[in-house]
């Protein structure tokens, strides 16, 4: 009897130590990870890019906001056909933002330590591996749906032939 208690009690043991390192592997919010200066740059930079999307957003003609919305083009053929559209002080405002945005960046990563390069790292291969699974999930589906479908017709084609065979019930 004494061991049957000491043997549950080992389990218990080794079920909350395992629950204890599982735990540990949630990943970390951003408020964990960076420091409260670089917290602090990632609220610039978000700003950053709002102030200067509204500019843009602002410097748009008329003509420029309805190609933007024409649903007869598709996402790509409307940056297309706006990029040509914009004017030369357009193109620089574009350009500064994206050196403005370049230079935070760097700044950015340069303020980061080794241990949070690696946790970030991390973080980025899981949703990379979370986005695959994803895609590989999707893709199946799809490959579903195609047998589905070619196990119909398949089915309609046997009826045809059952049909044109002389003789058969269904063709009577």
């Amino acid at each position: 009897m004494r061991k049957k208690i000491h043997l549950i009690f080992l389990f218990a043991i080794a079920f909350l130590n395992t629950f204890l390192v599982l735990s540990q592997d949630i990943p970390s919010t951003p408020e964990k990870i960076y420091t409260p200066n670089q917290l602090e740059m990632i609220k610039e930079q978000r700003d950053l890019v709002k102030k200067s999307r509204e500019t843009f957003r602002n410097s748009l003609t008329e003509e420029q906001k309805s190609m933007l919305i024409n649903s007869k083009l598709s996402i790509k053929e409307r940056q297309s056909a706006l990029m040509k559209s914009l004017s030369e002080n357009q193109k620089e405002v574009l350009k500064g933002n994206r050196e403005a945005l370049k230079k935070i960046k760097e700044s950015f990563s340069k303020s980061l330590t080794d241990k949070q390069k690696m946790v970030l790292k991390q973080r980025k291969d899981d949703l990379k591996d979370k986005r695959e699974k994803l895609k590989d999930y999707k893709s199946g589906s799809n490959e579903r749906r195609d047998k589905l479908k070619q196990k119909q017709q398949n089915f309609k084609d046997r009826v045809k032939k059952q049909k044109n065979k002389p003789g058969s019930k269904l063709g009577n």
